[in-house]
């Protein structure tokens, strides 16, 4: 199971909890002096946190000035508590300690783990995951705030209670009532009420690591090849193409194929869902039906753009080497197809599409849409990420001209249909993220309209995550990046998407005489 922040957060204050326990009971004078120093350490760390939240100067953006504003006096309270706590250690030093008391020893435990902690935060930043984005989302900050509020609150308990028995030590008595004031002041000012889901979200925040999956099971029920597809999707959105690494055409025609399955796996799924909830509910909740119609359309058109952007992988280049190993992918991959086929052996090397099963037989009742529908979000999202790795290498410095010589066609090495070629490939690419980015809104209403009053609340606090980990600028900053692409013809690639788009949807229509209830079948 992957090590989360909630983790340590669940140890620090487990840690704090019997810290001031033991000593609002009994605290002898050397625990008591023995406390200062893991005290320090505790100060040092959460003003690591305000640090990471706001800079020491006011911020020029409003919405930060305001953050700025709500940290800047509990951080200098905590800074004027760590300053008495390091003038107190070094006039203790030399005295006799009893290290091993509960007290100092349940600080130090609290203060490793919230020093862990935000190392496992940290990891998210270099390089950049879409865990970032949710670290920086401003509730997400309150939460942090409101962390360190808890703790400075409990530090300053346990001063609180030591302070009569470290004044016998020949400490000034008014400096340790400002160190108890400090702290406790501090933990009252940065309290605050943080948005729905944000605390839920700062703890779900994983060590940035990709664990290897393991191997999938003969068989497996709805309920955990849903719980796969999750995980998979995870390790998906984990793992980051080698910086300046060269470019695989195998790998991105590979992932692409890989995509086109998932996702008619995934549109077949949600279609069998709509005609199921009719069959449940003929003359009621169609508000709810709507909305799985919906999602179901909009998979399918991010299903055209994956299958644009395998059909531009199969023009621009013909690549001999094999792709590399793509675990996670291909066990969703597999997974997806199994989820809907009557073989649950299914798999990926069949090379033939699943037989589907009955819609009963996919979920029996309304309550078990919810989970499909999630996984189906999961996987989704994990590929339009895939998708966005891909090209940022397909634009990377240098890439253009490469996939220009690598072309097969004589005029694609003369640099006109190995332009417009490449120019179409990065349009499917950005549309592939702009369709998953609407579609998700329907699959997160469709997830919350099927699920029951008891699971609701998990279910949006789910949802409430994975939407703080979008990027909110993310699909416009694809049409505004100025790649080498669209530098050298911005004209002609704005006009070339046009048509490129409009030939997609005739080609479309013309192969799909039931106006899109039904998916095309991919080819391979």
């Amino acid at each position: 199971m992957a090590t989360v922040f909630g983790d340590f957060l669940r140890e620090a204050s487990e840690q704090m909890n019997t810290a001031v326990y033991c000593a609002e009971r009994s605290v002898s004078g050397v625990a008591a002096v023995a406390t200062i120093e893991p005290a320090r350490r505790m100060t040092t760390v959460l003003l690591r946190y305000l640090d990471d939240l706001a800079p020491e100067r006011a911020p020029a953006h409003e919405q930060l000035s305001h953050l700025w504003d709500r940290v800047n006096h509990p951080r200098v309270l905590l800074q004027e508590a760590d300053v008495i706590l390091r003038d107190l250690d070094r006039q203790l030093a030399g005295r006799s300690r009893n290290t091993s008391h509960p007290v100092p020893v349940h600080v130090a435990g609290a203060a490793l783990a919230l020093g862990t902690g935000h190392d496992l935060l940290k990891t998210h930043y270099n390089p950049r995951s879409d865990w970032a984005n949710a670290i920086e989302d401003m509730g997400v900050r309150h939460a942090v705030l409101d962390v360190v509020a808890r703790q400075a609150q409990f530090l300053g308990r346990v001063m609180k209670a030591a302070r009569a028995e470290v004044r016998r030590a020949g400490l000034d008595s008014v400096r340790l009532d400002r160190l108890t004031t400090a702290l406790q002041t501090a933990g009252d000012i940065a309290f605050r009420v943080t948005a729905p889901g944000a605390t839920e979200t700062l703890a779900a925040v994983p060590l940035r690591a990709t664990q290897p999956p393991s191997a999938l099971p003969a068989t497996a029920s709805v309920e955990q090849l849903c719980a796969g597809i999750i995980t998979n999707a995870e390790g998906i959105r984990t793992a980051q193409p080698e910086a300046g690494g060269q470019l695989s055409s195998a790998d991105c025609r590979r992932n692409a194929t890989a995509a086109v399955v998932a996702l008619h796996c995934a549109y077949q799924a949600v279609a069998m869902l709509t005609r199921r909830h009719t069959e449940l509910h003929p003359a009621r909740e169609l508000l709810v039906r709507r909305t799985l119609r919906l999602s179901a359309e909009g998979l399918h058109r991010v299903l055209d753009r994956w299958q644009a952007v395998r059909h531009g992988w199969q023009r621009l280049l013909f690549d001999q080497r094999r792709p590399g190993p793509a675990d996670h992918l291909d066990q969703m991959t597999i997974r997806m197809g199994r989820l809907i086929s009557t073989n649950p052996e299914w798999s990926f090397e069949l090379r033939n599409l699943p037989t589907l099963k009955s819609p009963a037989e996919l979920a029996p009742t309304t309550a078990d849409m919810s989970q499909i529908l999630l996984s189906v979000r999961h996987a989704a999202e994990a590929l339009a990420v895939l998708g966005q790795h891909d090209l940022a290498q397909v634009t990377a410095p240098g890439q253009i001209e490469a996939i220009h010589a690598m072309s097969r066609t004589s005029a694609a090495v003369n640099g006109q249909v190995g332009a417009s070629g490449v120019r179409a490939l990065v349009g499917a690419y950005r549309e592939v993220v702009g369709y998953t980015n609407a579609v998700l809104a329907d699959l997160n209403r469709a997830a919350l309209d099927t699920a029951t009053p008891g699971e609701r609340p998990s279910v949006m606090v789910a949802l409430s995550i994975l939407d703080r980990r979008r990027n909110p600028a993310q699909v416009s900053a694809l049409f505004d990046d100025a790649t080498a692409v669209n530098r050298a013809t911005a004209s002609q690639y704005t006009s070339n998407i046009r048509v490129a788009t409009v030939g997609a949807v005739t080609a479309a229509s013309r192969s799909n005489p039931d106006g899109g209830r039904q998916a095309s079948k991919p080819t391979r």
